[in-house]
């Protein structure tokens, strides 16, 4: 079945993956900082009940600003295929090309990847420490505790955060497999007149040439 677009292959799928995985890295940047907001409230409550005492966070703060930028990074680039296919931005692919795309996916893949196993160490199994002058740690925590806080990482918005994050991590994944895929299949076989790149494209290699067949014709061109 003929169309208009040139570049089908694996248009849907990867049309589809390509905004799951900016949906999610999304909603992993809005529940960090939501955790953000939330760390700022619960220090002003603190240092309103107790002049002076602070919580301690800048571990959770760091990873999440990790998370976000490394989210945001590969979403960014996500967004900009996606706007490829939509608009036939495409040109033809040389070896050249696609050894540049593969290298800045891996390098963003795993940045991202580096990103949810270092939130996961810290969130997981820690905690937001207290401090308030000439006042123990200890006592600090049964004060908030009486308030019914919690100060482990893993009771704030920062978690869920971290497991979308690896959502997101997954739907890279995905993403830039199709997207190396579809690179190699244009280098190989030029545009497509495909709707959903079920078929390959009309021209194929015969030894060291390609040829095209005439859908309309007996006849066979030599590319």
């Amino acid at each position: 079945m003929s169309s208009g677009d040139h570049h089908a292959y694996l248009k849907w799928p990867r049309l589809i993956a390509f905004n799951l995985n900016g949906a999610l890295a999304i909603v992993a940047c809005a529940l960090s900082s939501r955790s953000l907001v939330n760390l700022n409230h619960d220090r002003a409550t603190l240092a309103g009940l107790i002049p002076g005492a602070k919580i301690l966070a800048s571990d959770a703060v760091a990873v999440s600003a990790v998370m976000v930028t490394a989210g945001g990074i590969a979403s960014l680039y996500t967004a900009a295929l996606s706007i490829a296919i939509i608009f036939r931005l495409h040109r033809e692919e040389t070896l050249k090309s696609i050894r540049v795309k593969e290298v800045l996916m891996v390098f963003m893949g795993f940045f991202l990847l580096a990103s949810a196993i270092a939130a996961t160490a810290v969130i997981v199994p820690r905690r937001a420490g207290l401090y308030a002058p000439g006042i123990p740690e200890a006592t600090l925590q049964s004060l908030v505790a009486t308030t019914g806080k919690s100060l482990a990482y893993k009771d704030q918005l920062v978690f869920p955060a971290m497991i979308v994050t690896w959502c997101t991590f997954g739907a890279t994944l995905v993403s830039f497999i199709l997207a190396a895929l579809a690179a190699r299949h244009i280098k190989k076989y030029g545009p497509e007149d495909t709707l959903v790149g079920h078929k390959v494209s009309d021209r194929y290699a015969n030894g060291d040439r390609m040829v095209e067949k005439q859908h309309n014709g007996h006849n066979e061109s030599h590319a």
